[in-house]
């Protein structure tokens, strides 16, 4: 039988890592304004972004919109030099045009926006932000969150790019809606299950289960090996959203225990 105090280290470590991915919603959606979310060049399907020469003012956008786009990117905490202007004004554009002014404008502070708001800001989005802009923002939505918050390589980086390209919009308004349901959008944990490494959930492994002594290196890594290719984020993320534990998960974490110390 599996020593009760290495089984419940490797729950604990479970535990924390759940508590990471269901940390996700608030770190992502700022409370329950679109403050600190996430953003797409790829227009959807039967749909055209503006293109210059729409309005005018710099790259065909009227000097408003282009404000009112900066405006959303900013909130996002994005570095300046990937805010672009192009895309600011694209943005701004769609939403006014959907919505007129007063009310583009109000989807920046308001708590309870509308349907018609949340219809206008995916698809603004969509059209208008490429994946490449938000890459780094939605990537860092996931790291901060990990124990020691660890720097991503520039491929996983790279990789939530192409992923999120032409549809960022429909990130934003999942994120934004997760705040309220308490359920982290699909797309953005598939994003995640294809493009984190197993070895980033690998190394956390590691560095928690040898933190106390309890595990030695060589029977950290075995578990940690064992476990991290079998966990996705989006499992991870389901547990930490329910009250414990799947019955699944308890028993690899219980399997990968008798198997690297026990049996060792």
């Amino acid at each position: 039988m599996t020593d009760n105090v290495h089984l419940r280290r490797t729950r604990r470590l479970a535990v924390a890592l759940l508590a990471a991915a269901g940390s996700l919603a608030l770190a992502g959606c700022g409370g329950a304004t679109f403050e600190d979310q996430a953003a797409t060049t790829t227009a959807p399907a039967g749909e055209e972004a503006p293109t210059e020469g729409t309005d005018e003012g710099s790259d065909g956008f009227s000097p408003e919109a282009v404000e009112l786009g900066e405006q959303f990117l900013t909130q996002l905490d994005l570095p300046s030099d990937l805010i672009d202007e192009f895309e600011a004004g694209c943005l701004g554009s769609t939403l006014i045009d959907a919505l007129g002014d007063a009310d583009a404008q109000d989807i920046l502070t308001t708590e309870d926006p509308t349907p018609a708001q949340l219809d206008a800001l995916e698809a603004g989005f969509d059209a208008c932000i490429s994946g490449t802009t938000l890459a780094g923002t939605v990537t860092g939505l996931f790291f901060n969150e990990l124990p020691g918050t660890p720097t991503p390589d520039q491929s996983v980086v790279s990789c939530v790019a192409g992923e999120i390209d032409g549809t960022t919009g429909q990130l934003i308004v999942g994120l934004f809606d997760s705040s309220e349901t308490g359920n982290l959008p699909t797309e953005f944990l598939d994003t995640l299950d294809v493009c984190v490494p197993d070895e980033v959930v690998a190394d956390l492994f590691v560095e928690e289960l040898t933190a106390d002594g309890t595990f030695d290196t060589t029977q950290a890594t075995c578990i940690a090996e064992t476990v991290a290719p079998q966990l996705s984020i989006s499992t991870l993320a389901a547990a930490g959203q329910s009250d414990g534990l799947p019955a699944d998960v308890e028993k690899l974490i219980e399997d990968a225990t008798l198997a690297c110390v026990a049996g060792g």
